[in-house]
């Protein structure tokens, strides 16, 4: 009755568009059933990663036919992680939300990207070799002025939905970097280069599923699976709430 209540003074509204969210109008609701927080329009329109994909890392093919493939980069150099899947293509209304949620604390866009991640990790990941849900760490520093770090927050999310243990404390970024998005592929990897470290006490000999955001070039990806199976690590499989198209 409160909650019916609460919904008349203040009506629900899409948390990207501030449209109507009536239950005519809005996007069905994930598994975890927190109530509409999209419109049906703005669901509607982010991108879903689809198939074929690559593999290894995620990334979509386009015009391949055969689903069973490995893109050209990951051919060549192959990352230390074992595959990567992302729900959604980091294009449009998509890059519009994940900025929202990380750059402007909309933490209920961040609990919507994370019922598509997880509904991703239940048909598509083999849940049940792995053991915990590490999030990509920021340097400390950062996370003292950003006050908190989106990628634990949507692992938090999805270790809870996937009933397994959450910890952020088992990688941590060693040293400052600088930001990846104004980087060439090739200086992504040298950026990151051995800038993590994780604790062999919380990783041997299990399996690790690395949260983050975006998946780019997979080159922090790369960088933390590497610091994941230096500690023991069995094998690292990435989730992120979207990966970016090939150029």
């Amino acid at each position: 009755m409160l909650n019916r209540l609460v919904d008349v003074l203040y009506p629900p509204a899409c948390l990207l568009c501030h449209a109507s969210l009536s239950p005519l109008f809005a996007a069905p609701l994930g598994p975890n059933r927190r109530g509409p927080m999209l419109c049906g329009d703005c669901a509607s329109r982010m991108e879903w990663s689809g198939r074929p994909v690559c593999l290894r890392c995620g990334v979509g093919l386009p015009g391949a036919f055969d689903a069973a493939i490995e893109c050209q980069r990951c051919r060549s150099a192959p990352p230390a992680f074992a595959m990567a899947r992302a729900p959604w293509r980091y294009v449009g209304v998509t890059q519009t939300a994940i900025r929202q949620f990380k750059y402007h604390r909309h933490w209920r866009i961040g609990a919507w990207l994370a019922e598509g991640m997880t509904m991703v990790a239940q048909s598509s990941l083999p849940l049940n070799d792995i053991a915990l849900v590490v999030p990509v760490p920021l340097h400390w520093l950062k996370h003292q002025l950003k006050g908190t770090n989106p990628a634990e927050q949507l692992a938090q999310h999805v270790a809870r939905a996937l009933e397994k243990p959450c910890r952020p404390r088992a990688l941590r970024r060693a040293r400052w970097t600088r930001t990846q998005t104004t980087l060439s592929a090739q200086r992504r990897l040298q950026n990151v280069k051995g800038a993590f470290i994780a604790k062999r006490q919380l990783v041997a000999d299990r399996s690790i599923l690395l949260v983050d955001d975006v998946l780019t070039s997979g080159a922090t990806a790369d960088a933390c699976a590497r610091a994941l199976t230096a500690a023991g690590a069995r094998r690292v499989i990435v989730l992120a709430a979207a990966r970016t198209p090939l150029e």
